[in-house]
C-alpha cells in the first residue's frame, strides 16, 4: 500500500473516532507542541514532575508516622513474564510495544487480576473494570475465562465495542449495579481522575455494589510529598482540580482536566478514613521489586479495599 494510501486511511480512522471537530483540535494541539508553542505560553506555570524514589521513601515515611501500615509486595517475574506471552491486549494497546507503558499497562492488570484471584471467577461472579475507556480487557474475561465481565466509563465507550451490552457508560459513584452483587473490581490508572468529590463518593458506591468478601484493586495509587494534581494545556487554570491542592500543568501529552497525587495527610482524610466509616477494609501494598518487570515501571502504591 502506497503512503499517501496508509496516511488517508489515518486521517479516516482519526476522524471516525474523535470527530472532525476533535480531530481537527488534536491536529492544533500537536502543531503548538512541535512548535515550541505550547510550551512558551506556559512558560511561567509550574510543571509537574513525579515524585523521585528519595521522595517516595519521604512519603512511606509520612503515612508511617500517621499511623498507616505499609505492606511490602514483590510478586515472582517469572509469573508476570508468563502472563504476557498469553496476549490480553492487542498489539496497539495503549500505543504498543514500543509506546514506553506498555509492560506497565499489563502489570497493572496483571497485578489486579492477582490480588483479586479473578482468573478463578465463575459465570456467577461479576467483574468490573472501572473507567475503562476502550480497554479490551472485560472483553478478554468473557470470552476467555467465561467471567460476567463489565467496563464501565464516564466518557462514550468506542465504536468497537457499543454494541456490546456490557460495555457501559456509567458513573462509577452512581453504578447500576446491585446491591451487595460485585465481587470484584479493579481501577487502572484511573482513580486519581476522579474530579471534586468523586474519590470519596467512590467509595460508598463501592460499600454498596461489593458482595461480603469483594474485593477493589486500585493501581497505582498516585502520591506525592504534597497535596497536588496536575491539568494538561486546555484544562489547566480552569478549575478542573481540587482547590486545596496546588496545580500543575504537564506539557507532554492532552486530554486530562485533573490527575490528583494524594499527600499521606489527604489520603487518610478522603480515603482511608471514608473506608473504614463505611464499614469496609483496606490494606496499602508497595511494590518492592518494580525494575524487575520490564522498560518503565512506575507503579509503587498499592491500595485493597475489601467488604
Amino acid at each position: 500500500m502506497k503512503n499517501n494510501q496508509v496516511n488517508s486511511m489515518n486521517l479516516i480512522d482519526k476522524i471516525q473516532r474523535h470527530g472532525i471537530a476533535g480531530s481537527a483540535k488534536i491536529a492544533l494541539y500537536k502543531l503548538k507542541s512541535k512548535s515550541g508553542y505550547t510550551k512558551w505560553q506556559f512558560r511561567h506555570a509550574p510543571v509537574y514532575a513525579n515524585p523521585t524514589p528519595a521522595e517516595l521513601e519521604q512519603i512511606e515515611q509520612g503515612l508511617l508516622a500517621l499511623g498507616i501500615e505499609l505492606q511490602d509486595y514483590a510478586p515472582p517475574p517469572v509469573e508476570f513474564h508468563t502472563f504476557k506471552t498469553q496476549d490480553w491486549f492487542p498489539p496497539d494497546y495503549h500505543g504498543g510495544l514500543n509506546s514506553g507503558v506498555w509492560d506497565e499497562k499489563l502489570l497493572e492488570h496483571w497485578i489486579s487480576s492477582e490480588k483479586l484471584g479473578v482468573m478463578h471467577y465463575g459465570p456467577q461472579d461479576i467483574y468490573v473494570d472501572v473507567a475503562a475507556a476502550g480497554s479490551t480487557w472485560a472483553q478478554a474475561m468473557r470470552v476467555r475465562k467465561n467471567i460476567n465481565a463489565y467496563a464501565i466509563d464516564l466518557c462514550e465507550i468506542g465504536k468497537a465495542y457499543r454494541h456490546l451490552d456490557y460495555y457501559r457508560v456509567e458513573n462509577a459513584t452512581a453504578t447500576t449495579f446491585a446491591d451487595s452483587s460485585v465481587s470484584g473490581a479493579s481501577l487502572h490508572c484511573a482513580y486519581e481522575m476522579f474530579m471534586g468529590q468523586d474519590d470519596t463518593k467512590l467509595i460508598q458506591e463501592l460499600a454498596r455494589i461489593l458482595k461480603p468478601g469483594g474485593k477493589v484493586v486500585i493501581l497505582p495509587l498516585y502520591m506525592h510529598t504534597h497535596y497536588c494534581a496536575y491539568s494538561t494545556p486546555e484544562y489547566f487554570g480552569k478549575g478542573y482540580s481540587d482547590p486545596a491542592a496546588k496545580e500543575y500543568v504537564r506539557l507532554d501529552c492532552r486530554g486530562v482536566p485533573t490527575s490528583r497525587k494524594y499527600n499521606p495527610l489527604k489520603l487518610k482524610e478522603r480515603v482511608l478514613e471514608p473506608i473504614l466509616a463505611a464499614g469496609l477494609r483496606y490494606k496499602l501494598s508497595v511494590l518492592r521489586n518494580k525494575n524487575e518487570f520490564g522498560k518503565g515501571i512506575y507503579c509503587h502504591f498499592i491500595l485493597e479495599i475489601e467488604k
